[in-house]
């Protein structure tokens, strides 16, 4: 009898160490890395674009760095400063390539204050806009400045249930609650020698429609001159799957690492 019992515990042991070992071989899924990748690097991009818009405008900041009617040569910038709240429609016109992007559609932001004032509100909306070819549309992005850091602004940014749409028609909703500080470029009207950090957290859904959750570990690093997050580190939870560790490397590029269990695995970012 004793040999028995034995026996069944032994038997017991390796069932349950046969599937957890299967469970991991057959947990491989990136998509949910991938998307918060491809959703975070969007959310930024529009990020250096509305506030390039807001240096470059005359009447926008105290003291406006340019005073340009285009950040690309293929876009409008249509400011209006007459109303309250004063606002900026970044009119792309017909297939504008800038940065190394293609872009289409507007993007308008309002101004609560003067930019460079701590506590303005800035709130940005989509019309038609699509970003190498994918729709952009539904939530919203809104941002404020919160202060300095020796010269470096930093800004609370706050992104409700944005969409996008890829070519079969699924979407991805993306929302965060992050910190972003301009570490590099702010005394120049230009977004190409722009360096911003990133950090806090993010949410939404996937394109194959499974939910995710985000903490930034550590800082993200977005350059002006990039269109993917360069570097830094964060968790992302997929629904019902362990956590999983993504390191976006160094340098830019649109490849990220994404560790599940002990195996690495490589992505492809939008």
């Amino acid at each position: 009898m004793k040999q028995i019992s034995i026996f069944l515990i032994f038997t017991l042991v390796i069932t349950l160490l046969g599937c957890k070992d299967s469970d991991r071989d057959q947990d491989t899924s990136t998509n949910s890395s991938a998307d918060y990748a491809t959703g975070q690097s969007i959310m930024y991009d529009v990020f250096k674009l509305v506030h390039q818009a807001a240096l470059s405008s005359k009447g926008i900041t105290t003291n406006n760095l340019a005073d340009t009617t285009s950040l690309f040569g293929c876009d409008t910038l249509i400011v209006d400063t007459m109303s309250t709240p004063k606002s900026i429609t970044i009119q792309f016109n017909g297939n504008c390539t800038g940065n190394n992007a293609e872009r289409t559609g507007s993007i308008t932001a309002t101004y609560s204050s003067k930019y460079d004032a701590i506590g303005c509100v800035v709130s940005i909306s989509f019309n038609n806009y699509t970003y190498k070819g994918y729709p952009i549309g539904s939530g919203n992005i809104s941002y404020s400045f919160t202060g300095l850091s020796g010269t470096s602004p930093i800004y609370s940014y706050s992104v409700n249930k944005v969409q996008i749409e890829n070519s079969k028609n699924q979407l991805l909703t993306w929302s965060g609650n992050q910190t972003l500080t301009v570490t590099g470029g702010e005394t120049t009207a230009t977004i190409s020698d722009d360096t911003y950090s990133i950090s806090g957290t993010a949410s939404g859904t996937a394109f194959a429609g499974n939910d995710f959750s985000v903490t930034i570990n550590n800082d993200l690093m977005y350059l002006g001159s990039c269109n993917w997050i360069s570097s830094g580190i964060a968790t992302v939870s997929p629904e019902n799957k362990p956590p999983r560790l993504l390191d976006f490397g160094a340098g830019c590029d649109d490849k990220a690492s994404v560790k599940i269990y002990s195996i690495e695995y490589e992505i492809a970012i939008l």
